[in-house]
C-alpha cells in the first residue's frame, strides 16, 4: 500500500483553480444581439435586413415576443409574411445567458446556432463565427491546462520516481528529456513530467483500463486519437491560429467531459483505487 492512508488529494492550487474556472466565462461573453422582426412583416424586408447587416439569422416576433427564427435559406419568395417561414426554437439549441461555455459547445455540436435566453426570453444568438472570440479561446486553453494538471497529478501519484518511462515511446521520452535539458540550460528548474506533451501524459494513464471506461471510450486507441486531437487544439490556441472545424468538434467533445475535468473524477477515482 502507498504510504498515504487516506484518499489522495490534489494540490490546493489546482483545486482553487478548478473552483474559479467553474464559475468563470459564460454564454453572455460570446452572445450577439438577435435582431428580430414582427411575424407580419414581408419576407423581402427580412432579406434586406440580413443582407445589409450581415445577420445569419433573425428572430420572429409574435405579439411582441420572439417566438421563432429564420435563416437565409428559410426565406421563400412565395411566402407573404415572415411568420410563414419561421421555425420554432428547439430546447436543445437554447442556453441561458449564465450557462457555462461547456454547455454552449455541447449545444453547438448539433446546431449551427445556439439561442440565448435572458430573463426567460430569447434575446441573443451564438454562431460558429463567435467561437473564434477571445473568451472561448481563453476558456478552451484553460480547460486543456486543467486537464493537463490533473493528468500530471495522477501520473505522480501512480508512478513514483518517474517510473512511467516505459509507457511512452523512446522517441517521445527523448524529446521530453531534451526539453528538460533546454529549460535547465536557460535557468529553469522543471521535472521531466512537466516536459511531457498532453498526448504523452494520456498514453501513460491510458494503460489504466479504469480511466478508459470512466471517460466512455470504447478502446485505448479511440482515447489516444482524442488525446492527439486535444494536443492539436492546444497548439492552435497557443499560436493564436483560427480554429478549424475539426478543432471545434474536438472542443465540443471536450466540453462533454467538462464536469469530470473540473472535479478530476476519472483520474481521482483511479488514484484512490490504486492507493486504497
Amino acid at each position: 500500500m502507498n504510504f498515504r492512508t487516506a484518499a489522495a488529494s490534489r494540490p490546493r492550487s489546482v483545486v482553487r483553480l478548478q473552483q474559479t474556472f467553474s464559475r468563470s466565462l459564460t454564454a453572455a461573453d460570446l452572445v450577439e444581439p438577435l435582431a428580430s422582426l414582427d411575424e407580419n412583416q414581408p419576407v423581402s424586408l427580412a432579406q434586406e435586413l440580413m443582407q445589409d447587416a450581415g445577420h445569419l439569422v433573425l428572430g420572429v416576433r409574435h405579439r411582441g415576443l420572439v417566438t421563432g427564427w429564420v435563416g437565409a435559406g428559410d426565406l421563400s419568395p412565395s411566402s407573404l409574411t415572415l411568420g410563414a417561414c419561421a421555425r420554432p426554437f428547439q430546447e436543445k439549441a437554447m442556453v441561458d445567458a449564465e450557462a457555462g461555455l461547456g454547455a454552449v459547445l455541447t449545444a453547438m455540436s448539433d446546431a449551427q446556432h445556439v439561442f440565448v435566453r435572458w430573463m426567460g426570453e430569447v434575446s441573443g444568438v451564438i454562431g460558429h463565427p463567435d467561437l473564434q472570440k477571445a473568451p472561448l479561446r481563453m476558456w478552451l486553453f484553460g480547460t486543456v491546462t486543467l486537464l493537463d494538471l490533473n493528468m500530471t497529478w495522477a501520473i505522480e501519484e501512480l508512478h513514483a520516481a518517474e517510473a512511467w518511462g516505459d509507457k511512452i515511446s523512446a522517441g517521445r521520452l527523448a524529446k521530453a528529456r531534451a526539453l528538460q535539458a533546454e529549460r535547465r540550460r536557460c535557468g529553469g528548474d522543471c521535472r521531466l513530467v512537466d516536459c511531457l506533451q498532453v498526448k504523452d501524459k494520456a498514453d501513460i494513464l491510458l494503460h489504466e483500463p479504469l480511466l478508459i471506461s470512466e471517460l466512455g471510450f470504447a478502446s485505448r486507441r479511440e482515447a489516444g486519437r482524442f488525446a492527439s486531437a486535444i494536443e492539436s487544439l492546444r497548439n492552435h490556441l497557443a499560436h493564436s491560429q483560427e480554429l478549424k472545424p475539426e478543432h471545434v468538434a474536438t472542443a465540443a467533445r471536450l466540453a462533454t467531459f467538462m464536469d469530470s475535468i473540473i472535479h478530476a473524477r476519472g483520474v481521482k477515482k483511479m488514484v484512490d483505487r490504486r492507493i486504497g
